[in-house]
C-alpha cells in the first residue's frame, strides 16, 4: 500500500467519523464535506467518496426541509444553496426546492385563512398577528399587502368595498331590504359658507365632520311599493292613515292642500301611487317604523340617515353649492323646478332653475336620473327627506363625527335635499328644513341607511 493510498484511506475514515459525529459541513477543515471532496480531488472515481459527497448532501437536503418546517426559509435556502455545491445533482436541488415552496404556498394559505377568519370576527388585533407571521415566511408581500387592504376595509366597511350596493334579506320571510350604497369614509366641511347665494343662517357654522367608519345609504328613495312590503308584513297604519288625511298639490292653484284619505298609497296630487315612484303622505314617525322593521326583521343596524350623513352622500366630494357645480345644471341630473317644466295644466315655475327642463312635474319614479358621483340618485331633488336628527337653529356643539344629533324629546326634525317644487336655494347642498315628526304631505319621503 502506498502512502498516498494511506493517506486516501485516512480521509475516508475520517469523513465516515464526521458524517457519524454530524460534522456535515462544519467545521470547514473537519467535516465529511471537507474529507470526502479531499478525496475525490486526488481520485475523482472513488466510489466510497462519492457515495459519502450523496450522503453530504442528502443530509443537507434533509436539513433545509426541516428549518422549512420550522418555517426558517432564510436558512432553508441557504442550507439548499450548499448542498446544490456538494455534487451534480440538480434533480435532487429541484425537487427539494419544490416540497420547500409546496409548504411554504401551504403555510401562507392556512394564515391567510386564518386571518381573514379574524377579521370577519372583527378580532384585527389576531389578524395582525397573524399578518406578522406572514411577513416572516418571506417572498409573502403582495398577499400581506392585500390582506392589510382587506384589513383596513373590514375595520372601516365592515368587509364591503366602498360603492358597493348592499341587499340583506330578512331571516324569516323571504323578504329584501331596498338596495344602499357604501360610501367612502372620509371627511368634509358640513355647512355652507357665509358667501354662498341663498345660505341660510341655519347652515353654519360651517364644521369639519370626518367618518372614521364607512356607511351605507339609500340608493334610492323607498318607493311605495316598497313601503307597501312593510304595510303588508306589519298591519302598520301611517299617521296620515289614522288622521284621515294629508296634504296634497292642487293643480289648479299650485298649492299645498289639505285632501282626506289620503295617505301612502296616493301620490302628491291624491292620485294613485305608482309601485316605483318614492312613498308620500309619510312622517318622520312612519319612517322611523320602517327602518325599525328592517333592523328587526335582517338583525342588521337599520335607520334613518344622520344630517351629516345625508349631507355628505348628497355632496358626493364636492363642495360646490349643488353636487353637479355652482349654476344650473347644463344636462338632466335631478328632478328640479325647470325653466322648461310644464304642469299638465299649463303652469310653469315662479322660480327654477335657467334653462333646464327634465319631463316631469311631481315626483318621478326613483332612479329616473344620473347617479351622483357617489352613485346615489335623487339625493338633490325629486322628493326631499327626512333623517334622524333633531332640529337645531345653528350648528354650535354639533357631533364632528357624523353621528345624528338627537336631544331627548325634541320637537322639530330635520328634512334634507330638494324636491320636485322646491326653489333652486333648497337643492343646495348645505340647504336644510325642519317639520314637527308628524308631519306629512306631498312633498317629503325618505331613504333608508345601515351602519357596516
Amino acid at each position: 500500500e502506498t502512502q498516498q493510498e494511506q493517506r486516501l484511506a485516512h480521509q475516508l475514515r475520517a469523513g465516515q467519523a464526521a458524517l457519524a459525529a454530524g460534522r456535515i459541513d462544519q467545521p470547514p477543515n473537519d467535516s465529511a464535506w471537507f474529507y470526502f471532496r479531499g478525496v475525490l480531488d486526488v481520485a475523482p472515481d472513488n466510489v466510497v467518496a462519492q457515495q459519502g459527497l450523496d450522503e453530504v448532501q442528502n443530509t443537507l437536503i434533509e436539513r433545509a426541509i426541516e428549518y422549512a418546517h420550522e418555517l426558517d426559509f432564510e436558512s432553508a435556502d441557504r442550507v439548499l444553496e450548499d448542498a446544490s455545491l456538494v455534487t451534480e445533482s440538480p434533480e435532487r436541488i429541484a425537487a427539494a426546492r419544490r416540497e420547500i415552496r409546496g409548504f411554504r404556498a401551504q403555510r401562507m394559505a392556512e394564515l391567510e385563512a386564518r386571518a381573514v377568519a379574524a377579521m370577519d370576527e372583527a378580532d384585527f388585533g389576531r389578524a395582525e398577528r397573524i399578518l406578522v407571521e406572514l411577513v416572516a415566511l418571506g417572498n409573502a408581500g403582495n398577499t400581506v399587502n392585500e390582506l392589510r387592504r382587506r384589513m383596513e376595509e373590514a375595520r372601516v366597511y365592515g368587509g364591503f368595498r366602498p360603492g358597493q350596493v348592499l341587499r340583506d334579506n330578512f331571516l324569516t320571510r323571504g323578504l329584501w331590504t331596498p338596495d344602499s350604497v357604501v360610501v367612502l369614509a372620509g371627511s368634509y366641511i358640513m355647512g355652507s359658507p357665509v358667501f354662498e347665494k341663498g345660505r341660510a343662517e341655519s347652515e353654519g357654522p360651517e364644521h369639519r365632520v370626518t367618518f372614521r367608519r364607512g356607511f351605507a345609504i339609500g340608493k334610492t328613495e323607498v318607493t311605495v311599493g316598497q313601503f307597501r312590503e312593510f304595510v303588508n308584513q306589519t298591519d302598520y297604519r301611517t299617521q296620515a292613515e289614522q288622521h284621515g288625511f294629508s296634504m296634497i298639490y292642487h293643480h289648479s292653484s299650485g298649492r299645498l292642500a289639505r285632501r282626506d284619505g289620503v295617505n301612502w298609497r296616493n301620490s302628491y296630487d291624491g292620485g294613485e301611487a305608482k309601485e316605483t315612484e318614492p312613498v308620500l303622505h309619510v312622517s318622520w314617525n312612519d319612517a322611523s317604523a320602517y327602518v325599525t322593521w328592517l333592523a328587526r326583521g335582517t338583525g342588521k343596524s337599520y335607520r334613518l340617515p344622520s344630517e351629516a350623513e345625508f349631507e355628505y352622500a348628497l355632496r358626493g366630494r364636492r363642495s360646490n353649492r349643488y353636487w353637479w357645480g355652482d349654476e344650473a345644471p347644463q344636462r338632466v341630473v335631478e328632478n328640479l323646478t325647470g325653466e322648461r317644466d310644464v304642469s299638465r295644466g299649463d303652469r310653469q315655475w315662479s322660480t327654477y332653475f335657467k334653462g333646464y327642463g327634465d319631463g316631469f312635474w311631481g315626483p318621478a319614479p326613483v332612479g329616473s336620473f344620473e347617479p351622483n358621483p357617489f352613485g346615489l340618485h335623487d339625493m338633490a331633488g325629486n322628493v326631499a327627506e327626512w333623517v334622524s336628527d333633531c332640529w337645531h337653529d345653528t350648528y354650535l356643539r354639533a357631533p364632528d363625527d357624523g353621528s345624528a344629533w338627537i336631544n331627548p324629546g325634541c320637537e322639530r326634525r330635520v328634512i334634507r335635499g330638494g324636491y320636485w317644487a322646491s326653489r333652486p336655494d333648497q337643492a343646495r347642498s348645505a340647504s336644510r328644513l325642519s317639520a314637527r315628526p308628524e308631519r306629512r304631505d306631498a312633498r317629503v319621503g325618505f331613504r333608508i341607511a345601515r351602519d357596516l
